[in-house]
């Protein structure tokens, strides 16, 4: 089953850590608890595609950081909220969250994006945009924790670090069948974020062929010959795999005919690292169930290194 904001979201509880899961690792380097020095942080949000919403609006009101060894956490509060589109952040787009912000030097537990969360779990100024309806964003326990995730991470005295926040909506809204407000949908955000350090990442691009896309029904299906494609998308995983349902992507880029008339994706902000490529057209039945199909069967192996880009073409 592909995940969708319209089904429960399901993710390997292997990769879920608190509410986020998290598939790459930070900086890292050696050193102790955060001391006297200080270090340069830049912080920017990206996001992946999600279906059928033309906005997500996510209002933040700051950044918290803990440093290893039980001190005091270091919240780094916005002079205003930042309030950002993440629909809008994709392709390579960020936004900017920290930019030249000092922080001291050592070693990190975990970092959380601060939301205005009220008790009832909406978040103020924060909505999803679906066929012109606007709905307002939950976030159970968001009033307590946030957007956090728990991953170490090093500052190094004297450098300027530089970490990306990916957004994967397509894996983190849900709307839970018959949970409603007022009458309307309720909109549930458990994020699932990658956070990657810029220095170490890389892209994958590539084309489809209109064959491949043509090799299964699903795939054109609803199309109406410009924009994203609806019911198709390349799903990226992590290492050596056989693509499948009941794994969860990494990421989900969008496949989008090009001004040159073919059909293309592309995808930044990849740690360096080995990946498996794969078409995935999805399908709903009349009794509402959903599959995938996967082209190949056996997907395509991709190799990103830092600060490159790796091409698949399909």
């Amino acid at each position: 089953m592909r995940p969708s904001i319209f089904r429960t979201h399901l993710c390997q509880s292997a990769r879920l850590i608190t509410a986020v899961c998290l598939a790459v690792p930070l900086l890292s380097a050696c050193g102790g608890g955060a001391g006297s020095s200080s270090s340069t942080m830049n912080l920017g949000i990206t996001d992946g595609p999600v279906d059928s919403a033309s906005s997500v609006v996510v209002s933040f009101t700051g950044v918290e950081l803990q440093p290893s060894g039980g001190g005091r956490s270091i919240t780094i509060n916005f002079s205003s909220p930042k309030t950002i589109d993440l629909i809008q952040e994709q392709n390579g787009n960020e936004a900017s969250l920290l930019s030249g912000e000092s922080v001291p030097a050592g070693n990190y537990d975990w970092i959380r994006l601060i939301l205005n969360v009220a008790a009832d779990g909406t978040v103020a100024n924060s909505y999803i945009m679906i066929n012109g309806a606007q709905d307002p964003l939950m976030i159970p326990s968001g009033a307590q924790t946030g957007l956090k995730l728990v991953q170490g991470f090093t500052m190094t005295a004297n450098q300027v670090a530089n970490f990306t926040v990916d957004f994967m909506l397509q894996q983190s809204i849900t709307a839970p069948p018959g949970q409603t407000s007022g009458g309307a949908q309720d909109y549930i955000l458990k994020p699932a974020l990658r956070l990657i350090d810029d220095v170490q990442a890389g892209t994958i691009s590539g084309t489809v062929a209109l064959s491949t896309l043509q090799g299964n029904s699903a795939c054109l299906n609803g199309y109406s010959g410009s924009g994203p494609l609806p019911n198709a998308h390349v799903y990226i995983f992590s290492g050596a795999v056989t693509p499948s349902g009941s794994l969860t992507p990494v990421v989900e880029p969008e496949i989008t005919l090009s001004s040159s008339g073919s059909y293309s994706y592309s995808q930044p902000f990849l740690l360096a690292g080995s990946y498996t490529l794969a078409v995935a057209c999805t399908s709903t039945s009349t009794a509402g169930t959903t599959t995938v199909t996967f082209l190949p069967t056996a997907g395509m192996t991709a190799t990103v290194t830092a600060n490159q880009t790796a091409t698949v073409n399909f």
